[in-house]
C-alpha cells in the first residue's frame, strides 16, 4: 500500500483513530514514523522511553502530506509492505 492509497481509503473515517500494527496474536501502537528511500517505515519502538503517544489517523495525514504519494508504507521491523488496514474499536490496524 502507498500514501495515496491510504489517503483515499481512510478519506471518510475519523481522524481521530489511532494506528497499529498487527504482529502475531496482538496490536501495537506506531509511535514513530522514518523515511527510507521510497518508503515510509511505520516504527512501534520508543527509542527514548519517554512513553511517547500513539499517532492518529489526523496526526499521520499532517506529517506526511508532504511526502511523495507513490511512497510505500512498511514496518520498521521486517521492511514488509503494508498490504491493507482493518478499523478494530476506535483504531486503524495495518496488517
Amino acid at each position: 500500500m502507498n500514501l495515496d492509497e491510504f489517503y483515499c481509503a481512510s478519506s471518510t473515517l475519523n481522524p481521530k483513530l489511532i494506528l497499529l500494527i498487527a504482529k502475531g496474536q496482538h496490536y501495537e501502537p506506531i509511535k514513530q514514523l522514518t523515511i527510507d528511500k521510497n518508503s515510509l517505515l511505520l516504527d512501534t519502538n520508543d527509542p527514548s522511553h519517554l512513553g511517547f503517544a500513539t499517532i492518529t489517523l489526523d496526526q499521520f495525514i499532517t506529517r506526511t502530506s508532504h511526502l511523495d504519494s507513490k511512497m510505500d508504507l512498511r514496518t520498521l521491523d521486517t521492511h514488509q509492505l503494508v498490504f491493507g488496514f482493518r478499523i478494530v474499536n476506535k483504531s486503524i490496524v495495518f496488517y
